[in-house]
């Protein structure tokens, strides 16, 4: 294997350095006391769970199962597939909290009683979209990056599928952005499922997609992680693509984690705030419109006790 320098293009950063290097274990920090939970485990299921509600909420709310099954698959959407394709254990069925985690988070979001934990983050908004959605960021870069394209490059090394940039990429974008690749094929957020030719083949790829795909080719050109030297000695142009890679500055691989979660955290954040905007509106839109059938639906008895009241006076 090829050694790559050591040095970064962020030496003169060492705040960012340290940052760096304590940036996975931030991640993995768990609640003081008894509960052996992760903190950032536990935010990134409120906010699955709260997109999903308000997904339900306007396409029609379904059973319980349903709704819970739909939570878990965007939940591990990415893990899902890239366990299936790459013929690995699922990693959110290897830790005996991840799936109660989660599941115990839609049924509170779902089913809590005065729909408090809804009705709070809905108050809350658009400050707790943006929140939940830029920690989401910061999980989904690390996953991204250390969970996907480095699942491949080091979990499988000594493979075939190791030296193939093509799983590099394909891994790590379909990682950040699984379960709405799977709803998009199945539309398992709507009350009825149907298999049917997904909207990213017909009008373009989804910002978790592209935002997935950036991070991960991001991380591999910044990182220098890829020569086509040393794995695909053979491909047209190999040294004139490799001088292009090596151009960039490189950073570790640490750093690169942390960039890429500071960037989907930033991007995703940024979004959330639009679509909570969005959301707001329609939300208003759904009540005024139900509001308007339900006065409509009293209209024809307030007609009739006029119209008899019209012909009592006639006949006195």
């Amino acid at each position: 294997m090829t050694t790559i320098d050591s040095k970064s293009a962020l030496d003169g950063f060492p705040s960012i350095q340290r940052l760096a290097s304590s940036y996975p274990s931030l991640l993995s920090k768990e609640w003081d006391g008894a509960l052996p939970v992760g903190i950032f485990m536990t935010l990134h299921a409120l906010r699955v769970a709260y997109e999903v509600r308000k997904g339900v909420q306007m396409n029609g709310r379904s059973g319980l199962l349903q709704e819970l099954f739909v939570m878990l698959t965007f939940s591990f959407g990415g893990a899902i597939l890239t366990g299936l394709v790459l013929g690995r254990p699922q990693a959110w069925l290897e830790n005996n909290l991840t799936v109660p985690v989660y599941s115990l988070a839609y049924v509170l979001m779902s089913r809590m009683p005065g729909d408090l934990l809804y009705w709070a983050l809905r108050q809350a908004s658009p400050v707790s979209d943006v929140f939940l959605a830029s920690v989401d960021g910061l999980i989904r870069g690390f996953g991204v990056t250390a969970a996907g394209v480095d699942l491949v490059r080091k979990g499988m090394a000594g493979q075939p599928i190791a030296d193939s940039l093509v799983a590099w990429v394909f891994v790590g974008t379909v990682m950040g952005s699984g379960g709405g690749i799977i709803d998009d094929f199945l539309q398992i957020s709507r009350a009825v499922w149907n298999f049917r030719t997904p909207d990213m083949l017909r009008s373009g790829f989804s910002l978790d997609i592209k935002l997935s795909f950036a991070a991960t080719v991001g991380y591999i050109v910044s990182t220098h992680a890829w020569s086509f030297a040393e794995r695909a000695p053979g491909f047209p142009l190999s040294s004139l693509l490799d001088a292009l890679l090596h151009a960039v500055p490189r950073i570790t691989e640490q750093e690169a984690h942390l960039l890429s979660g500071l960037l989907c955290s930033a991007v995703l954040g940024t979004a959330a705030h639009a679509q909570a905007k969005a959301f707001a509106a329609a939300e208003r839109s759904a009540q005024m419109a139900a509001r308007a059938k339900k006065t409509d639906a009293l209209l024809p008895d307030d007609a009739s006790d006029s119209e008899s009241d019209s012909e009592e006076d006639i006949e006195n």
